[in-house]
């Protein structure tokens, strides 16, 4: 068959979706004239699609070459690029593309992405809205456009441009998961909730989407433990059991005493706040009873991936790799506990757990709320944050440390000075929580302290309140209750110093419900804040409550919403005390076995000790 027959039948057989066929074709064009640039662009963009990227690479480095005139090899090889973490080099393929062909809308947009992924969103943004001025309808330039000003606070401008993508596109899943996340970062719960159900009518088995909205149900009021548990299985029932008739028996060898292989499967080996939980317990690791094994999805590398990778025995990227065959690594690794850093939130590989490559799996310090899967055997928490009456409800055996959370101090931060309102005679509350955590109830709580002490201020602090139409929304809330807007002053994001810098003004922190603060309490308490919370009924409810239990300030702890407003009043009431407590604050955490590294570290790894002699003796 001639050359130009044989790709003009493998073009036919790839827009058919066969591409088995279309490959044995290209395979056999290339077997007989190896620098034929149709059938090497072909072949590319195929082994592309089938995941093979390492060969999409440089069977679309040699169609470049062969024709280097071609945008649209330039193109493609750039999301090949991408999806191997290479976004710089991805970057520079798509402006030769866009050299070549400047009206190339594709292009435009998919430089959008490598440029957001390396942390450059406003000229991400920029070849977004080329893209759309090229193309109007193009849905996926609107929602990568709206998932960058999402990401930098720009909430009115995500929400109405993912809007946008939902009538272009009504009966797409894609668009409608888009848009309820932009709602839920805004706090805009009820609606966020809602529109990713639609998103899971219309594609059931889109399990990203489903993780999306058990994570935004935490910030539902109306809901309790049951519920919450309850979406968590039927989760696992969707996504994750099927995997369960093709686990096999594990190999490793039941001795109790032996040095053991520990997993750690992140996409958050970086610098950002949920590697200040786990940092510590990788980096003062026993390294003579334990071995590190991390497993990467960590797209943007800096100087603290670097520290994580030095203290692994090995370091496993994964990204972009699939499930099947990230389980397979770890199963040929000999893990021997296999650990969930991120819970039911983005960049998870639950589906990797629900495979079940290692004899042991447990879930810890992402979002420790539980998982839902059978095959996750435990979960890393503390008396407060799961209460003993409420434990039967998860699928995880809950194992008891110090605290769910250990925090890590990798930089200098400032000093937290003395207490501001001796100096300014007012006092100042404070909370640096997500804009999603700032839910009516809390508003109204906090509106009530307000009233209560005279001349207070209150601080609040968050990425989404760079945006002006979403502080008028908390000054409108609060007005409504007869606060004045000259009482509330507004942060957004800041430079890691100056954001605990801020900490300096505020006198005490206020934690929001029902979900509270995690790391932002730990935070504050290392900058000599107190945090006042109430215990709810979910374990995001009891975040804060069980660090400042386990730092033996359980009198910041109120019994319920009543009572939290009583408690602020009485604190903000003693200056005193305040001014004594914020002096050794920082000493406390530092000392005590949560704020220890080397401390904490040892008590999770006597957890994972006693879980590996408990499956020996099974």
């Amino acid at each position: 068959m001639p050359r130009d027959q044989a790709i003009r039948q493998a073009v036919a057989f790839y827009a058919r979706g066969d591409l088995e066929e279309a490959e044995r074709l290209c395979r056999a064009i290339l077997a007989a004239a190896p620098d034929y640039f149709e059938a090497l662009h072909l072949l590319g963009v195929i082994r592309n699609r089938q995941g093979e990227h390492h060969e999409a690479v440089a069977l679309l480095s040699t169609a470049v070459e062969r024709n280097p005139r071609s945008a649209e090899a330039h193109a493609e090889l750039g999301s090949v690029l991408q999806a191997l973490n290479r976004h710089a080099e991805a970057a520079a393929i798509y402006r030769r593309a866009l050299a070549l062909k400047p009206d190339f809308a594709a292009a435009h947009n998919n430089l959008g992405a490598a440029l957001a992924t390396l942390g450059k969103p406003r000229e991400a943004a920029a070849c977004y809205q080329k893209a759309i001025a090229l193309v109007p309808g193009y849905v996926e330039a609107h929602a990568n456009l709206g998932m960058t000003l999402r990401h930098e606070g720009r909430m009115s401008e995500a929400i109405a441009c993912h809007r946008r993508v939902v009538e272009l596109a009504p009966e797409s899943a894609f668009a409608h998961w888009h848009l309820g996340n932009s709602l839920a970062t805004a706090g805009r719960i009820d609606e966020a909730v809602a529109v990713i159900r639609r998103a899971l009518a219309l594609d059931p088995g889109h399990a990203l989407a489903h993780t999306n909205l058990i994570f935004a149900l935490n910030f539902d009021a109306k809901l309790g433990p049951e519920e919450l548990q309850a979406e968590r299985r039927r989760w696992a029932a969707q996504h994750a059991q099927h995997f369960a008739a093709a686990i096999r028996p594990h190999p490793n060898a039941p001795d109790p005493e032996r040095r053991l292989r520990i997993g750690y499967v992140s996409a958050h080996f970086s610098r950002q706040t949920a590697s200040y939980a786990f940092g510590g317990v990788l980096l003062e690791h026993d390294r003579e009873r334990f071995d590190l094994v991390c497993y990467s999805d960590t797209v943007l590398e800096d100087e603290l991936t670097r520290r994580f990778r030095a203290c692994a025995r090995h370091w496993r990227p994964i990204l972009g790799r699939s499930d099947d065959a990230v389980a397979e690594l770890i199963r040929a690794d000999g893990i021997d506990i296999l650990v969930d850093l991120v819970g039911h939130m983005d960049g998870h590989r639950l589906l990797v757990f629900a495979r079940k490559p290692a004899p042991i799996q447990v879930t810890a310090w992402g979002e420790p709320t539980g998982t839902g899967l059978a095959t996750m055997d435990y979960l890393l928490a503390d008396p407060v944050l799961v209460p003993p009456a409420e434990r039967h409800l998860l699928s995880e055996r809950v194992v008891e440390l110090p605290c769910f959370l250990g925090y890590w101090v990798p930089d200098t931060r400032p000093e937290p000075g003395p207490l501001p309102a001796l100096a300014s005679g007012e006092l100042t509350f404070g909370s640096f929580n997500r804009l999603a955590k700032l839910t009516m109830p809390t508003l109204k709580s906090w509106a009530e302290i307000l009233r209560r002490v005279p001349g207070a201020r209150l601080l609040l602090k968050a990425v989404e309140l760079r945006d002006a139409e979403e502080q008028a929304r908390v000054r409108a809330t609060l007005a409504r209750d007869g606060i004045q807007g000259e009482r509330v002053a507004f942060l957004g994001r800041t430079a890691r110093h100056e954001h605990f810098a801020a900490y300096q003004a505020v006198d005490l922190a206020l934690d929001p419900f029902p979900h509270g603060g995690g790391m932002t309490t730990l935070d504050a308490l290392w900058m000599g804040v107190p945090v006042v919370s109430w215990a709810g009924r979910t374990i995001s409810s009891r975040l804060a409550a069980a660090s400042l239990a386990a730092l033996g300030l359980s009198d910041f702890i109120a019994p319920g919403p009543g009572a939290y407003v009583e408690l602020a009043v009485a604190k903000a009431s003693d200056l005193g005390a305040l001014a004594r407590l914020r002096a050794t604050l920082r000493a406390r955490l530092a000392a005590s076995e949560l704020g220890d590294p080397k401390r904490y570290a040892r008590a999770v790894e006597g957890a994972y000790r006693a879980m590996w002699r408990r499956w020996c003796e099974r």
